[in-house]
């Protein structure tokens, strides 16, 4: 019972790796692409469920927690290195996604060595700006709706079926956005554990 929100972070992983490998495989059918627009709605929607799910049966963990953050690494590489392989966004975005990947999972991976987490009552954020930037629900989940809907409108923009004004690149540049004004907290606050 306890594994069942790590379940569900790998689940999700693999279906994103899936919907990689078979859009790559025939990137301009217009049903395998409508086809990943709804399978990633279902991946999005089971990164909000694992975390309820954990919250339900009490069985939160660092660990989870963890898998989590890596899932979601993953999945958002996934789609990122899809669409950029795919000249569906330009490859800097991409570019941006890794290095400050990288870099806030290396400073993360020091806080934790002190007991601090990336999120919740342990998290190594000190200043209440960071915290917000970096842990807060509203910036967790409005980051994620971004990211979500993007994803999403990429696939169904691309289908040629629809098409909104150039809404899902705008989306892409402003989760590029959010995904910097969150990583530059952790970066200033992070040298804290190399002196």
């Amino acid at each position: 019972m306890n594994q069942i929100p790590n379940l569900i972070s790998i689940s999700r992983t693999f279906l994103a790796i899936a919907i990689a490998i078979y859009v790559l495989n025939t990137p301009y059918d217009t049903q395998v692409l409508k086809l990943s627009f709804w399978i990633t709605i279902v991946v999005i929607v089971l990164d909000g469920v694992d975390g309820i799910i954990a919250r339900a049966l009490k069985v939160q963990s660092d660990f989870g927690a963890f898998l989590d953050i890596a899932c979601d690494r993953i999945v958002e590489l996934i789609y990122l290195s899809l669409f950029s392989v795919l000249r569906w966004i330009p490859f800097w975005v991409l570019i941006i996604f890794l290095v400050r990947g990288v870099l806030v999972d290396g400073i993360r991976a020091f806080a934790a060595k002190e007991g601090k987490t990336a999120f919740g009552e342990k998290s190594m954020m000190q200043s209440k700006i960071g915290f917000f930037l970096t842990s807060s629900r509203f910036m967790r989940a409005s980051y994620g709706l971004v990211k979500a809907v993007a994803f999403a409108l990429m696939f169904l923009v691309q289908s040629s079926s629809y098409h909104l004004i150039d809404l899902e690149t705008t989306l892409v540049y402003l989760m590029t956005f959010y995904c910097v004004m969150r990583g530059l907290p952790v970066l200033i606050e992070g040298k804290k554990y190399f002196v």
